[in-house]
């Protein structure tokens, strides 16, 4: 471990031990009693954390530690290539707002690209003085690798990239100008890779109309740009190609490769025409049992057509067949795997899929990441590679077919365990996994059976909501529906409208639309006898009719819906039951959570303020008990607001804090934002303008990114009556 590793790991340890002694000095006040100070400290050490965590993945992933937004791959080691590079910066800090990398599969435009962008990223650190680099504020990555990309995918991932993700549920045409204005608020590169895969005319009208000063970088196998700054990419010259073949010597332990002379390589590099792929193979090929340069260099002058066919076929040939099993299934995978994964679906165990892996990472046929916990690990194909094992999977249909069962059942059980309702502790480990979870759910969808597609996607259409993937939950929600309704499963039917479709239609703002899903919902629901399901839509529909300020409607369906829990509610474990709704056992617990903050908030806007704080105080402690940080969120939220509308100001400060601490935790964007800006206005009547100002200026931040148009103009109008030296509002 380098010297800077090891200090972000002490710096770590120092940071999680602070925090220990925080949390046993929390523990020891209530509620009510816990410092303001201390609750300000707690949040900034759980930053610390998370920041030091996020820089040490930065640094174990390749990733740079600039800050800049970006969602690049991982960075792999590159030789060479300097003059390329010098020419792809020139031409990215001209005029020019289109850049072009041409040439041949397997010749490393993509890793050209990818090297030139966390240049870009990190200011010329890593690279020579002579080199002037282009710079920009942040670097989108979108990939048609693997599928055509179209402009919806495009213009979400710009959004999501830039932390707008508010942006990416709107519709098509709203979605295109709310990116166009984010590329001219800012110097973004757009990096698009394998263009000329990408069929819709859209994106390549997206790249033409580019606006000043962002601009785009692409791959490509053919020339489809007009107007590009081109540059056509060759084999690496002599000296690199040599440098690369040491290179690829070293990382696969052969010392006598490292250490040969010039002479004895460059009829290596000769037959490979110095395309970096085809030395990277044929080094690999060297290493197996059998083989040496002289029996490597004698297939590739045997060789007849393309090359790189020639060359997969002879490694093909090489691999022991665990190895073959294992790169036979990597197509089946959107983007990367984990090693648990490509076990379970390849049926490769323990030690004999180490040695596959070893195997194929030594021929590079796979990539990896370089976490040390193996279980951690990431495992990726070349593109080509990826192109000739697809080839070989589909000759034998059966076989496909079921190693894709194999997949749909793994994702399942991971979707079961990491997925559902009140498990965000465990969401971090669906993000690396979202794509191939996505993939089964549209295989299943295809290809049968249909249900357990449905049952992925509402499993992780939570994580999803949360994390800010709007716009695949509606693409997604929506053909759920559509399923439901043709096969005639009114059950799943009424459950996808109601969550997720109906909830989106809320958030949206549009009350009336989740008005009508919901209580359609509640009609299939009543009509089933689902107590579950009735009880679930009558909150959320009771949710909606507060917000459309019809108070008595919503208290009462709100009271049904608290008190159908409580009957089931018990302290003993051994009471949980299946809810069959939500698809989770529970022992009512967490829904008397929810059930209790919403009843309560409608409370307080009728001014029953006693009942309200009797409410959320008797079930808070049960909260903070079973650590459901999102509900005792809610809890505290609703509790501030009775202590606001109180007059105890302080008392509501503290509770504000509180809540808006649990919410960075959770990870939830508009939780965050409504905490602030609530804080924000009791800081005010405190007299703590600064403070208020800080708040209210990031939740402004937040509302924008998360396109809220109502709250964005709340807030800049508090805003600008605090710089006019306004009266100080009063609470609403």
């Amino acid at each position: 471990m380098s010297d800077t590793g090891q200090e972000l790991h002490d710096a770590l340890n120092m940071a999680r031990r602070t925090l220990t002694i925080l949390e046993e000095q929390a523990a020891g006040y209530t509620a009510l009693t816990i410092p303001a100070r201390l609750v300000l400290e707690l949040e900034e050490k759980r930053k610390d954390v998370v920041r030091l965590e996020t820089q040490i993945r930065s640094a174990a992933t390749g990733t740079p530690g600039s800050g800049l937004p970006h969602n690049l791959p991982r960075r792999g080691e590159f030789v060479g290539r300097e003059a390329y590079k010098t020419r792809v910066h020139e031409a990215l800090r001209s005029r020019s707002y289109l850049v072009s990398i041409e040439g041949i599969g397997g010749i490393g435009k993509t890793s050209l690209a990818l090297e030139v962008a966390y240049e870009c990223l990190q200011g010329g650190i890593e690279i020579s003085s002579r080199l002037d680099t282009a710079r920009f504020d942040g670097v989108i990555w979108a990939s048609a690798r693997d599928r055509d990309l179209t402009l919806d995918e495009v213009l979400d991932a710009v959004a999501r990239t830039l932390d707008y993700p508010g942006i990416a549920q709107k519709p098509l045409d709203e979605k295109r100008e709310g990116v166009v204005r984010l590329l001219r608020s800012g110097a973004y590169l757009l990096l698009m890779d394998n263009f000329e895969t990408i069929t819709d005319v859209a994106v390549a009208k997206l790249l033409q109309d580019l606006p000043e000063p962002s601009k785009a970088l692409v791959t490509t196998r053919e020339r489809k740009l007009e107007r590009a700054w081109t540059i056509a990419l060759k084999g690496l010259e002599e000296p690199e190609a040599l440098s690369l073949i040491r290179t690829e010597g070293r990382r696969i332990g052969m010392q006598a490769l490292e250490q040969a002379e010039d002479a004895v390589l460059l009829p290596l590099y000769q037959a490979t025409g110095g395309a970096p792929l085809a030395l990277k193979w044929a080094v690999g090929q060297i290493k197996q049992p059998g083989q040496s340069l002289d029996t490597v260099l004698a297939a590739l002058y045997g060789a007849q057509g393309n090359i790189f066919d020639h060359i997969f076929a002879h490694s093909w040939e090489m691999l022991a067949p665990e190895a073959r099993r294992v790169l036979l299934i990597m197509p089946l995978f959107a983007t990367s795997a984990s090693r648990q994964a490509i076990e379970m679906i390849s049926n490769v165990r323990h030690f004999t899929l180490d040695n596959a892996l070893e195997q194929l990472l030594e021929m590079s046929l796979l990539d990896a990441t370089n976490e040390l916990d193996a279980n951690l690990r990431r495992y990726s194909v070349h593109p080509l590679s990826r192109a000739f094992a697809k080839v070989k999977l589909n000759q034998d249909s059966e076989y496909e077919r079921s190693v894709w069962i194999s997949m749909v059942n793994f994702y399942q059980d991971f979707a079961k365990g990491h997925g559902g309702f009140w498990n965000s502790e465990r969401y971090s480990l669906i993000e690396p996994e979202l794509p191939n979870l996505l993939a089964v759910v549209e295989w299943c969808w295809v290809n049968g059976p249909i249900e357990t597609g449905m049952d992925i996607f509402y499993k992780v259409s939570d994580f999803m909501v949360i994390r800010g993937y709007w716009n695949e939950v509606m693409v997604l929600g929506e053909k759920a529906l559509n399923l439901s309704r043709e096969v005639g499963d009114e059950w799943s039917y009424a459950r996808f409208a109601t969550w997720p479709i109906a909830w989106m239609h809320r958030h949206r703002g549009d009350l009336d639309l989740s008005k009508l899903y919901t209580q359609e919902a509640l009609d299939i629901m009543t009509r089933l006898d689902d107590v579950y399901g009735i009880a679930f839509t009558k909150r959320n529909l009771g949710r909606i009719y507060h917000e459309q300020g019809n108070l008595k409607a919503a208290e009462c369906l709100l009271r049904d819906t608290l008190a159908f829990y409580q009957a089931g509610y018990s302290e003993d474990p051994a009471s949980a039951r299946y809810d069959p709704f939500l698809d989770i056992v529970t022992s009512d617990t967490r829904n008397i959570f929810f059930a209790t903050a919403n009843l309560a908030s409608v409370l307080l806007d009728i001014g029953k303020f006693d009942e309200a704080w009797s409410l959320c105080m008797s079930i808070l402690p049960d909260a903070r008990r079973v650590g459901d940080l999102e509900r005792v969120s809610n809890l505290v939220s609703v509790l501030g607001n009775i202590a606001w509308r109180r007059g105890e100001l302080r008392q509501a400060q503290e509770f504000g804090n509180e809540a808006l601490a649990l919410m960075r935790q959770v990870q939830r964007p508009d939780a965050i934002a409504d905490s602030l800006y609530v804080l924000a206005r009791i800081e005010l009547e405190l007299g703590e303008v600064d403070l208020a100002q800080s708040r209210l200026t990031e939740a402004l931040e937040y509302y924008r990114r998360l396109d809220i148009p109502a709250q964005v103009e709340k807030v800049e109008a508090l805003l600008l009556q605090l710089n006019q030296e306004y009266l100080i509002p009063k609470p609403f």
